[in-house]
């Protein structure tokens, strides 16, 4: 129980303190009320945060398999309920609606169920913007000390164990964070510093900034992505989209040039590798587009190939210009976001960790019809796969596909049409929102609604689908299942 207040304390001190951010924009854009209504937010926040924060420090407690997965689930059930009234307050919309909105901006969906933003408060798009960045770093804390230690869903285990002793679980939690968010607000700063460089203005730069570290798909008011700013601007977000899409144990590797470490890793190297190829593949699609060589310019359509091939890998779903996914194959382009970015990222989907398992462990079972009797080594890179982890990979991605297969199921009996469904379910659990677009409706085709057309209950349903696909789905089954509550 002191391990759930300390949590919440924590993660709701620094919620309360990014709210800072779109307060002074309020105050800089002479939108004074909404300014003021956000200082109390994040003073009542914070005040009650620091309080749980104070009276659970260093208290003994112990963060078994069970409460670590409970705090994971619970938090993200309730700081986006929480998250919801200022929203709702800087947007001037319902509660339902502003729900939505807090869902997919924590998860990094960015779905954008308001439309128009030109009209909108300056400080309500930097909130939505922050929001979405302080999501990209819980979800790196969140898998790093609450699920990684379980090992659920075949993830490969942190250093850090459950089941530690009195008084570690909050300690090593605050480490953890006071670490991470250092890297994690460098590494924003850099990225702001270089959007300014290529000709980004700063309100502009701060939003993509928050957008490309932390994996997710909002953009500044106001046109298409490559009308912010240069060639130059794309080969920015597309590099943090990179970095937001792989391993930040990989990110420490490098820093800290642990050879040994890096020949060992494979991860990230072929999501890289994967990257690269998709940037050809696309550059190769542009150059025999009519007129794309000719409108764009060369140097241009390289940026715009690489930019887009990242955002697939990262499940970002953002485009470099509308319909720009639509030249591919929609199979292709969904695949691709299932599989999903690097484990402990910001990125969503699968994970290519599980997929390579997958992808390895087939491999040595064919190779044992020919040779049955070889024996054949269990590691790839760092990693080692038995049975328990592959039968651990194997329910998670049986339960994904039932998850989005239900997800389809309930968004087309809610009026959704049948393929815009499957589309948006995906988009959804793989917190890539804006790769669903009416541009995949065929010519004339009805139901492909956009987010903002939506009504309150297909937002309800999607809002579901983020928060199990972010958290995985085996995590929600195990706190949910009826029979563990009964059997205690």
């Amino acid at each position: 129980m002191f391990a759930l207040f300390n949590y919440i304390g924590l993660v709701g001190t620094f919620i309360s303190a990014v709210l800072l951010v779109p307060a002074l924009t309020a105050f800089g854009f002479n939108e004074t009320e909404n300014g003021f209504s956000l200082l109390i937010y994040a003073a009542l926040g914070g005040f009650l945060s620091v309080n749980l924060l104070v009276a659970t420090q260093d208290r003994g407690t112990v963060l078994k398999r069970s409460t670590a997965l409970m705090l994971a689930v619970f938090g993200w059930v309730l700081f986006p309920a929480a998250i919801a009234f200022p929203i709702a307050g800087t947007f001037g919309i319902p509660y339902s609606h502003a729900l939505f909105e807090a869902v997919s901006a924590l998860t990094t969906t960015a779905a954008d169920g308001l439309g128009s933003l030109e009209t909108r408060p300056a400080s309500a798009i930097v909130l939505r913007a922050s929001l979405q960045w302080t999501g990209g770093l819980l979800t790196i804390l969140t898998f790093l000390v609450l699920l990684g230690p379980t090992g659920v869903g075949g993830l490969p285990k942190t250093r850090r164990s459950i089941g530690e002793g009195p008084g570690r679980a909050s300690s090593g939690i605050s480490r953890m964070t006071n670490s991470l968010t250092r890297y994690y607000v460098s590494a924003t700063l850099a990225c702001f510093a270089l959007l300014l460089m290529t000709g980004v203005s700063p309100f502009d730069s701060l939003i993509l900034s928050a957008t490309a570290i932390s994996s997710g798909g909002y953009l500044p008011p106001g046109g298409q992505l490559f009308e912010l700013g240069t060639p130059a601007t794309l080969l920015v977000i597309a590099v943090f989209f990179m970095l937001a899409s792989t391993s930040v144990y990989w990110h420490r590797m490098v820093g800290r040039w642990q050879v040994d470490n890096l020949r060992r890793h494979r991860e990230s190297y072929y999501l890289i590798a994967i990257m690269l190829a998709i940037s050809i593949f696309l550059m190769m699609i542009f150059l025999t587009t009519p007129g794309m060589r000719q409108a764009a310019g060369t140097f241009s359509l390289i940026s715009e190939a690489i930019f887009n091939a990242a955002s697939l890998v990262a499940t970002s779903g953002l485009q470099s210009n509308a319909g720009i996914f639509t030249l591919l194959s929609p199979a292709f382009v969904f695949a691709i976001l299932l599989i999903g970015g690097g484990t402990y990222s910001a990125a969503g989907g699968l994970k290519f960790y599980r997929v390579g398992a997958m992808l390895f462990h087939a491999r040595q079972d064919l190779a044992k019809l020919v040779y049955p009797h070889a024996v054949s080594p269990r590691r790839f890179g760092t990693e080692t796969y038995n049975l328990q982890i592959m039968k651990a990979i194997w329910v998670m991605c049986i339960s994904s596909i039932v998850t989005i297969a239900a997800g389809a199921g309930l968004l087309a009996v809610l009026g959704l049409d049948f393929q815009a469904s499957i589309t948006a379910s995906v988009a959804a659990f793989t917190n890539a929102g804006p790769a669903y677009s009416p541009d995949w409706a065929a010519r004339g085709a009805e139901g492909w609604l956009a987010y903002h057309e939506m009504g309150i209950g297909m937002k309800a349903a999607l809002a579901a689908i983020m928060l199990i696909g972010h958290l995985e789905v085996v995590v929600f089954l195990v706190v949910i299942n009826p029979f563990r509550w009964l059997g205690r």
